[in-house]
């Protein structure tokens, strides 16, 4: 069992055969030209996603988008880890010229990580975050969460960030979450007829939390959205991953953060 791939319904015994499936779709794009190598990028309708990087070092990953979109700084580490720093952001700070602060950070996974690899840091970035789940609980309630030695809610713990100095180990996107829901809704991969959950997060930031099916017995209307559950607690270890998204309101005189575009150009 590959944790992230089964939070995303792409639940294949071993990389290998998740990737052998995806090229057998015929829906392989090529997102970017690197080195002596490509980009390569797999999305199911229902928001998973595998990103294959054919150029040293090699290498892939699962990912999500879809949910949720937040305002970050980005730093790429390598090829694939990047440093999020989320930041608050408003219109009236845009207007003002003020700088966001910064609500979180973390490392994750980035899409388009390996493009961004040798280019100056993002500012104000518009972006979907995903946190996919490696060992995450469900709780009814903050007297369930509690119970089992909860304390705080609304809380995002990155391990890869803490440790990415350390030397001791490579770059990771680690975290342990816990954090409140209240839309939780059920997805479908086209690709395996699996089914798996996305939560939509709002504090500390905003985000999306990945489960498989099994996290979580509940009833779902027409469109997969849980009936009368209220605000449930998702608590664990789980990876973070993100994709940038093109700022469709940009000026075409310049990109988001040039000053021409009302998405954080400060």
């Amino acid at each position: 069992m590959i944790p992230e791939l089964r939070s995303v319904g792409l639940d294949f015994p071993r990389w290998q055969d998740a990737l052998e499936a995806a090229y057998s779709t015929g829906q392989l794009s090529v997102t970017g030209e690197i080195r002596d190598g490509q980009v390569l990028q797999f999305d199911d309708p229902s928001g998973s996603r595998l990103v294959i990087l054919t150029a040293p070092p090699y290498g892939s990953f699962a990912s999500y988008v879809g949910g949720p979109q937040a305002s970050a700084h980005l730093s790429m580490v390598n090829d694939i880890i990047g440093v999020i720093d989320v930041v608050e952001d408003s219109p009236f700070l845009q207007v003002s010229g003020r700088q966001a602060p910064t609500i979180a950070s973390v490392t994750a996974t980035v899409a388009q990580g390996p493009m961004l690899a040798e280019a100056e840091p993002l500012e104000y970035q518009p972006m979907n975050i995903a946190a996919l789940a490696t060992d995450v609980k469900i709780y009814a309630n903050a007297s369930e969460f509690a119970a089992d030695g909860g304390d705080r809610v609304g809380t995002v713990d990155s391990s890869g960030l803490a440790e990415i100095n350390s030397g001791s180990t490579a770059p990771h996107a680690a975290a342990r979450i816990a954090v409140e829901t209240s839309d939780i809704a059920l997805h479908v991969s086209e690709l395996t007829g699996q089914k798996f959950w996305v939560a939509s997060v709002h504090t500390p930031f905003d985000f999306s939390v990945v489960l498989p099916a099994d996290a979580l017995e509940a009833e779902v209307d027409a469109v997969g959205h849980t009936k009368a559950l209220g605000t449930l607690i998702l608590a664990g270890t789980v990876q973070f991953t993100c994709s940038t998204i093109e700022a469709s309101s940009c000026s075409t005189g310049g990109g988001c953060g040039s000053g021409n575009c009302g998405c954080g150009g400060h």
